[in-house]
């Protein structure tokens, strides 16, 4: 077999940097599997991309967008400027992503029995290229220019150049419709398949609807190498559909007896609380309330404890008291973790109608949205809690943000951007993508940040890069405004 053992001090080099230098064989793992199960290699690509815990590659993001707020160790949701991390994207996630991918596009590989019984080769090939995309998305929305086109060639350079983030975009897109174009739905999917169970269906409904998200994720840009609405509704039209229903929302269930906890589980209730921000927009009413709402939103209950609670006014260095407890259901370790939801698609189908690219209804697509999201609210936290969202509460809330779109002073992108923010939780990532592209909801800096005073923007690149690739780093950093490795610079889309 080609390429099969796994670089492991290569990728690991990759990202530390060096010199390019001869190595003659140090970079084989003698002591690794000849043969690597392509099942194996995706299944914990998805898996290590779904339990990954920590505060930079699970919370931050969602203090920056005002979901949590901290207690203790603070830091975070003060917007200190400190190195991000990226390697355990690229080691234990993208490179096994890659090495499936270089297995299956090999004539000599992809027709080896082992790889066979894994799944149709080409199926295998499409997911692993779909999810790869799904992880350089993080990694470029938090980061701006990363490593990209040599990002996973070891044997091409060590010290691999940043892509423009608009280069990142463009090869995504190109990359998930043609695997969307390749998947077989009369051949087997992939036993490695941790998100679908090898449902090549779904994978194709995920394609259209992903790509959807791409190309709105770019209203902003500008970008003279993409037709964000042309790929938008091409990926709408398409005869696999998207995610409309709660039956085909992508979530991952967690392997609990076997170690696979829900990564919020690791999240310490003592050290966090909901903000008063969130809380307040939710209940319509109430001291820091940033959205244009007035009507109460029956999702509270699956994210506080006690919804009598008011929570706690975000940014500051000390608290005196606890009043925004967050419910246990949602950071038990056996509850599903949501990747993408159908409330979130309908809304990007809304905006996508009040910005002109399609022909739908801003007014529909804005009420199916609503609803599909208590949908999955109520399946992701509700079951054996004894929480249930009263009848006839989803289609009343949605009335009335359909009806706020004639007086918030941002029109249909106000209550749609803000309708997104609550859809989208816990997926903070997201959310702070979302945020930073349409400045909804009116979120306000913390009061004692310890940065310029602004809500930060992204990530500051990892410590190592400016000594030991500094070249592409420093290429990285020119393509941001200010020209600064710092947490408020914008990136490309960020304008």
């Amino acid at each position: 077999m080609k390429r099969i053992f796994l670089a492991i001090l290569s990728i690991v080099l990759l990202f530390t940097g060096c010199e390019n230098v001869d190595f003659g064989d140090t970079n084989k793992n003698v002591n690794g599997p000849s043969d690597p199960s392509t099942a194996s290699l995706m299944s914990g690509a998805m898996t290590s991309f779904a339990t990954r815990t920590g505060r930079p590659y699970r919370i931050t993001p969602t203090l920056n967008v005002q979901y949590f707020m901290q207690l203790v160790y603070n830091d975070e949701m003060l917007y200190a400027n400190y190195p991000g991390y990226w390697s355990s994207y690229y080691v234990q996630r993208l490179s096994s992503l890659q090495l499936v991918i270089d297995i299956c596009t090999d004539p000599e590989t992809s027709a080896d029995p082992l790889v066979i019984v894994n799944g149709y080769p080409d199926n295998q090939l499409a997911v692993a290229m779909i999810f790869k995309s799904v992880i350089f998305k993080r990694v470029t929305d938090l980061f701006g220019d990363v490593p990209y086109a040599e990002a996973l060639d070891v044997e091409a350079t060590l010290t691999p150049a940043y892509s423009a983030q608009e280069d990142i975009y463009a090869g995504m897109i190109a990359d998930v419709k043609a695997a969307r174009n390749m998947i077989d739905l009369a051949e087997a999917g992939p036993v490695g398949d941790a998100i679908y169970g090898g449902d090549m269906e779904m994978w194709v409904r995920f394609a259209n609807s992903f790509l959807m998200s791409l190309s709105m994720q770019l209203t902003e840009a500008g970008s003279s190498k993409i037709d964000a609405e042309g790929v938008f509704t091409e990926a709408l039209g398409h005869s696999g559909g998207v995610i409309d229903d709660l039956s085909n929302e992508a979530w991952y269930t967690f392997d609990v007896p076997n170690g696979f906890d829900n990564p919020w589980n690791w999240m310490r209730p003592a050290d966090y609380g909901v903000s008063q921000e969130l809380v307040s927009s939710m209940k319509g009413a109430g001291d820091n309330k940033v959205t244009s709402n007035t009507t109460y939103d029956e999702r509270l209950q699956y994210i506080m404890a006690d919804t009598s609670q008011v929570g706690l006014p975000y940014g500051y260095l000390d608290y005196a008291s606890n009043q925004a407890d967050v419910n246990t259901t949602f950071i038990d370790a056996a509850t599903s973790l949501p990747i993408l939801n159908a409330g979130y698609v309908y809304l990007q189908r809304a905006e996508a109608a009040a910005r002109g690219w399609t022909g739908e209804s801003v007014d529909e697509m804005l009420a199916a949205g609503i609803v599909a999201s208590y949908a999955s609210f109520e399946a992701l936290y509700g079951p054996g809690t004894g929480l249930a969202i009263p009848e006839g509460a989803a289609d009343a809330y949605a009335a009335a943000r359909v009806a706020d779109v004639a007086t918030a002073a941002g029109g249909a992108l106000q209550v749609i951007g803000e309708e997104k923010w609550l859809a989208l939780f816990p997926l903070g990532y997201d959310a702070w993508s979302e945020w930073r592209r349409s400045d909804y909801p009116a979120l306000l800096p913390a009061p004692d940040a310890i940065n310029d005073g602004n809500i930060a923007r992204r990530y500051n690149y990892p410590s190592d890069e400016a000594t030991l690739n500094s070249v592409n780093y420093d290429a990285g950093v020119a393509g941001l405004s200010p020209a600064q490795d710092i947490n408020t610079a914008r990136m490309w889309w960020d304008k």
